[in-house]
């Protein structure tokens, strides 16, 4: 089964996914001036740039925190369903850094008001600053692996409780800050208690990385990130973590130049480690030239993005990105089962109201690229279904436990229940398991009950 915010979702209850996308978070705070809070609204003279600076102009575009126009976004995915009652299935992978705890109120009645549109939220093993053998560095809370690995254990099993309100998270998603292309003691023991809590519970596990740029030794750019998603896929799968459900997010970021340049190559090698490749900046180019990865670490020095000056750190053309999957189906079609799609909708230019593609942009116009270039609808299927469905769906519900021998079965509501005198009747040879059912079958005169009495 799958955990969603409101209830379990079966998978055959699920027509097609997006598995990574933002739905209320207050990004855009950690720029926020007074007037962007009180006024969110874009302007259509400011979307120059937003496009060049999403901070731009006070944070407002990355300050998504009003229901009703998420509502309106989210509503278009109502039409997406394949006509037998199966429903789009979106996982928002805001974390406590960026509002999901603030906004989880929100959230939850957001979930309510979406009928045919399930909800998936996160849990992630929060971070802190301070200095490791290696120097300052975002570090885990928890200080030993065993530690993390309950935490997350028990948020997945049990929810997520804020101000009064329970969520139930239905995947474990970690933004990762490198300092350096080695893993630290703490680094260590973050992988381990990473790879205990998905080992354990088989939910899957997102992981975005990103670079320190302002460090006093800074990494070499696309080479040195390369080096370290490999030490950290590496050690969570020496870590026992399943490989299939380890994520990597943002691979759009190796959709430059040529099939035979280092970018390609650095797919083929993600994908041969057997982890999922989640391509996830789908129509982002229509409204930026900035890719945010990890805004929360990647700004807290309080020099926010401008245009890039490399192409590897822009948003990749749909073009290129529909050739390149194309081509790596046709090349490796083994790799189809690892392959995951998604917008990211994180930025308000992004929404359908502001001139973006919106939240069912991949359907409506992606979905024809990859068709035109050679893609086929069952392997589109597989891609935007199938593939989210075998990630998410690692609950299983427990058991329920045996009924004691001295309970007695209702002859009407076919319950079972603690037979406390006073509370329960007999008749003939009939049992009822309060007066509710005894009139019932009182006002049927206690006529002879059919065969499949009391299992309605």
């Amino acid at each position: 089964m799958i955990r969603s915010l409101r209830a379990l979702v079966a998978p055959e209850d699920v027509g097609s996914a997006l598995p990574h996308e933002h739905i209320l978070h207050s990004i855009g705070s950690i720029a926020a001036s007074s007037d962007a809070l009180t006024n969110v609204n874009i302007r259509c003279e400011d979307l120059v740039e937003y496009r060049r600076s999403p901070f731009a102009h006070g944070g407002r575009n990355l300050l998504l925190q009003k229901e009703d126009e998420a509502f309106r976004e989210l509503e278009k995915l109502q039409l997406l369903g394949n006509g037998v009652g199966a429903r789009c299935l979106v996982v928002d992978v805001t974390v406590p850094v960026e509002g999901r705890d603030a906004l989880m109120k929100e959230r939850l009645h957001l979930a309510e008001r979406l009928h045919d549109v399930h909800l998936v939220t996160v849990t992630t093993v929060e971070m802190e600053t301070r200095d490791d053998d290696v120097g300052s560095a975002f570090l885990p809370l928890a200080k030993t692996s065993e530690g993390i690995s309950k935490r997350l254990e028990a948020e997945l099993m049990f929810g997520i409780e804020r101000e009064g309100a329970v969520v139930f998270p239905g995947a474990m998603y970690q933004q990762i800050h490198a300092t350096n292309k080695a893993l630290g003691a703490a680094e260590q023991v973050l992988v381990q208690g990473l790879a205990l809590a998905q080992a354990r519970t088989h939910a899957p596990l997102y992981l975005s990385f990103s670079l320190d740029n302002a460090s006093e030794k800074p990494l070499e750019e696309q080479s040195a990130l390369q080096q370290v998603i490999r030490a950290w896929i590496h050690a969570l799968l020496e870590a026992g973590a399943e490989g299939k459900k380890l994520v990597v997010c943002h691979a759009d970021r190796w959709c430059h130049g040529r099939f035979d340049e280092a970018g390609y190559a650095f797919l083929l090698e993600l994908f041969g480690l057997g982890v999922s490749v989640l391509f996830d900046m789908i129509g982002l180019r229509t409204v930026s030239d900035v890719v945010l990865v990890n805004p929360c670490f990647t700004s807290v020095s309080g020099s926010f993005p401008l245009s890039p000056e490399h192409e590897w750190q822009e948003p990749a053309p749909d073009s290129r990105l529909a050739t390149w999957l194309a081509r790596l189906l046709i090349t490796a079609p083994q790799y189809l089962f690892q392959m995951l799609l998604s917008t990211n909708v994180h930025q308000r230019t992004q929404y359908r109201r502001n001139g973006g593609g919106g939240y069912a942009y991949l359907f409506e116009h992606f979905k024809h690229r990859m068709l035109h270039n050679g893609v086929t609808a069952a392997q589109w299927h597989q891609i935007v279904r199938t593939n989210v469905v075998d990630l998410l769906a690692w609950y299983v519900p427990p058991e329920a436990p045996p009924l004691p021998k001295n309970y007695l079965h209702c002859s009407i509501c076919g319950n079972c229940f603690e037979p406390v005198e006073g509370e329960y009747f007999t008749k003939f040879a009939f049992i009822y398991c309060g007066p509710k059912c005894l009139r019932r079958h009182s006002r049927q005169k206690f006529a002879s009950l059919p065969t499949n009495a009391g299992t309605s």
